[in-house]
């Protein structure tokens, strides 16, 4: 399916599967796990999934919301006390009026909290970002410096304002834990990878499971496909140092395809995988159900590209389908009520729950800002596209 790409060096290594009514129908590892040693992908390969992190650390905070441990219109300062006289920033500019209240858990949900990434914006608060936090997925803070080094920080609107892609579900994970008492990735493990057999997802890959990761696959300044020493803008160490504290809920998580499948399954089957029920019916209806205004899917940009408009809504930590479009597939693709969310490093999935369908796509191409937009990279977006257009036709 992606032999063109592939023989033509635009990617490195692949694996995707499609799921229908239950089963595996059609599943694909092709390239190399890495590019210097020729190395073949192996369908057991473990990925850097980023972003596909978010919707499992919101169907955590969701199985603590059934528990009655959290209630989403609570405020985090609850919690988190050093959010309670935040900053706003007006028209972007560094002039900073109060915030109108307080963030709540559905604004850390909906990305609607005022919160950013630093390479989203410029100047002193893209500086301040980067300074303040570290890195994005392996930050050497301990969480008590990475929250209050947040709350620190200006909001990029009032709470519940707008859609603005950024730390919200970071610090979502960091609330998960300290309900717990526990850090976020054992949570997790407790609570849905253990159940649901997901053997090889974690923020820190065990040293012998080491030899079955993909390479970080990139490009250099030509457009060369390459094994990169460390991911774009430093966000992540190569090899995360054993005792870091911080774990991302926004994007630090290591998978393989097999095991996003079982998370993924909960979507079209009502809470349920193998067996297992993970979260009640009516609770992934509510995380499918879009939350955001006609205004604020409208003025919702990621790089000044349209995230939302008419097609796209979001739910709690996952977009949704609102309209069948040939708009491409991204952030994902199917029948209206669809979900899913990408990742910024080549992976993305999407779930079907009418037509019980799951499709699943991972690699890593991993491209700077201003490679993307010299036009290096689209490629990813190409595959992505071959894939779910096959998945369509095969429904």
């Amino acid at each position: 399916m992606f032999k063109k790409l592939l023989d033509n060096n635009k990617l490195g290594g692949l694996n995707c599967t499609f799921w229908k009514d239950g089963q595996v129908v059609y599943q694909e590892s092709s390239g190399y796990k890495n590019l210097e040693t020729r190395e073949p992908m192996t369908i057991d390969a473990i990925f850097r999934i980023a972003s596909m992190t978010k919707p499992i650390t919101s169907v955590l905070a969701m199985m603590l919301w059934e528990e009655q441990k959290l209630k989403l219109d609570d405020p985090i300062t609850k919690w988190f006390p050093q959010f309670r006289n935040m900053n706003v920033l007006k028209n972007h500019q560094e002039q900073y009026e109060d915030a109108n209240r307080l963030i709540t858990v559905l604004d850390l949900l909906t990305h609607r909290a005022g919160f950013t990434y630093s390479e989203f914006q410029q100047g002193k608060l893209r500086a301040d970002y980067r300074r303040v936090l570290g890195g994005d997925i392996d930050s050497e803070l301990t969480n008590e410096q990475w929250i209050n080094g947040l709350a620190s920080l200006p909001l990029v609107n009032q709470p519940g304002e707008l859609f603005n892609y950024g730390k919200s579900t970071d610090l979502l994970g960091m609330l998960i834990s300290t309900i717990e008492g526990k850090p976020l990735g054992k949570v997790m493990e407790e609570k849905i990878f253990r159940p649901l057999a997901m053997t090889d997802t974690f923020f820190e890959v065990p040293n012998h499971k080491k030899s079955r990761c993909a390479a970080n696959f990139g490009y250099d300044e030509s457009g060369n496909l390459i094994n990169l020493e460390t991911v774009p803008l430093n966000m992540a160490f190569k090899e995360r140092p054993s005792g870091l504290e911080f774990e991302s809920g926004s994007g630090g998580l290591w998978s393989t395809i097999g095991d996003y499948l079982k998370f993924a399954t909960l979507f079209v089957q009502n809470g349920n995988s193998n067996g297992i029920q993970i979260l009640k019916p009516e609770t992934i209806d509510f995380m499918c159900f879009n939350q955001l205004t006609a205004a604020q899917r409208e003025q919702s940009t990621l790089m000044g590209t349209p995230m939302f408009k008419e097609h796209y809504g979001f739910g709690l930590g996952l977009a949704v389908v609102m309209k069948e479009t040939q708009y491409g597939s991204i952030p994902c693709a199917g029948s209206i009520g669809s979900v899913g969310w990408p990742g910024a490093y080549g992976g993305w999935w999407s779930a079907d729950p009418t037509k019980k369908t799951i499709s699943i796509f991972l690699t890593h191409s991993m491209t700077e800002p201003n490679q993307l937009a010299q036009g290096i990279g689209f490629e990813l977006y190409e595959a992505i596209d071959i894939f779910s257009n096959y998945c369509s036709a095969h429904i």
